[in-house]
């Protein structure tokens, strides 16, 4: 904010110095009366007066013999300084065609500038502009460095700033503002809580419904996996939040990527009537395996809505990114494909859409934690959807 307030105190000072100048140079070319003059001393002027006879001659016009530039200024102004023999003499022209010569004499030379003055009075102007700006960027300092504390932990913010001030409206918005987005995320950590509490509860009794229950081996197997996932999932997804409000730390490491996207495929084993065929070329990647898991899981929930047969599951590593695709041989992506990425968004005049809605939105918001984005497209070999995660592979 410092380097904002002196670039700004320096942009004004020196455009109001020049806008001075300017208006004075202006001034005095079209408005200020060009009168042809000379300067004498006192003393020269008391000289000329006693000694009339002697420092003052007249004669004629044709008597005068000067070069053409002076003779052309002699005959616009009337009057001209000249030196002959080093010394200084002014010729003036009368009003019937006589020429009067007037010396010798000493010329005063122009007066010099008042430096000193000069600079007094701008240093005096950048003074005044010092004066009007330096609360308004006092000011905008304190809501900054207030927004960066909410940035770090929301919170009402109040900010001490007086009610004349000029950003005094800009204040009160932004303390209210902090107000309900504090509300808004309490009711949010709240809401997480509950929800961890009621579905943990009646996971518990179809668990235990599950250890009486007279299955198949293989189907009880199965819905134990899935309480499983379920929990897991719950955990994940209340770190998710505390995540998304910065109140837990983002570790990304090394993983056997190759593994994770083979053990998420695995969780879809009961979809005998998909085929999931994976190609995958990237054995490690620098990623957040819980969060990269999460990521996979949901593109691949969509796929398996609109697929009709078969779900293409790739893996790559170009450019210093890798990169996760997952494509569906469905009916492919609705008009306003890009806005599915937004929370509980859905395709415009599609019905398939219908199951867009959140999904995309957590696997844009992990892509963004690891540095990277979320692109969606119709292929042009299945006609499906084809979701794409990419991330550097240095990390963020």
């Amino acid at each position: 904010m410092k380097q904002q307030f002196f670039k700004l105190y320096l942009i004004i000072t020196v455009s109001l110095i020049a806008l001075v100048l300017a208006f004075g140079q202006l001034y005095n070319q079209f408005f200020s009366e060009q009168i042809p003059s000379v300067q004498i001393s006192v003393a020269e002027l008391a000289q000329i007066a006693e000694q009339k006879e002697t420092r003052i001659s007249s004669f004629n016009q044709n008597e005068l013999f000067l070069p053409a530039s002076l003779q052309a200024k002699f005959d616009k102004d009337g009057i001209i300084s000249v030196t002959e023999n080093n010394q200084q003499y002014i010729y003036l022209k009368g009003n019937n065609g006589s020429i009067q010569k007037v010396g010798p004499i000493s010329l005063i030379s122009q007066a010099k500038t008042d430096w000193l003055a000069f600079f007094a009075f701008y240093f005096l102007l950048g003074s005044m502009i010092l004066l009007f700006i330096r609360p308004v960027f006092r000011d905008l300092s304190l809501l900054q460095r207030a927004a960066h504390r909410f940035s770090k932990k929301p919170q009402r913010i109040e900010l001490d700033i007086k009610p004349n001030s000029s950003i005094a409206p800009l204040a009160s918005t932004f303390t209210h503002m902090s107000e309900r987005i504090n509300k808004f995320v309490q009711l949010h950590n709240d809401l997480s809580r509950i929800i961890s509490h009621e579905i943990r509860t009646p996971l518990t009794r179809m668990r235990f419904a599950l250890s009486i229950a007279d299955l198949e081996s293989q189907e009880s197997s199965q819905i134990e996996r899935d309480i499983d996932e379920i929990e897991l999932r719950l955990e994940q997804y209340l770190s998710f939040a505390r995540l998304e409000h910065q109140q837990s730390v983002f570790n990304q490491e090394k993983v056997n990527l190759a593994k994770l996207i083979n053990t998420e495929i695995a969780k879809f084993d009961l979809y005998k009537e998909l085929k999931f065929i994976p190609a995958l070329e990237v054995d490690t990647a620098y990623c957040e395996a819980s969060f990269m898991a999460i990521a996979v899981q949901n593109l691949l929930i969509n796929a398996t809505k609109y697929a009709k047969h078969t779900i293409h599951i790739s893996s790559t590593e170009q450019a210093g990114y890798y990169s996760i695709s997952i494509t569906d041989d469905g009916p492919g992506l609705p008009i306003n494909a890009d806005a599915l990425i937004e929370p509980f968004k859905q395709g415009e005049g599609d019905k398939l859409a219908s199951g867009y809605g959140l999904g995309l939105y957590i696997v844009y918001r992990i892509a963004s934690w690891h540095g990277g984005k979320i692109s969606l497209a119709n292929s042009s070999q299945t006609g499906g959807a084809e979701i794409t995660i990419r991330w550097p592979k240095s990390g963020k």
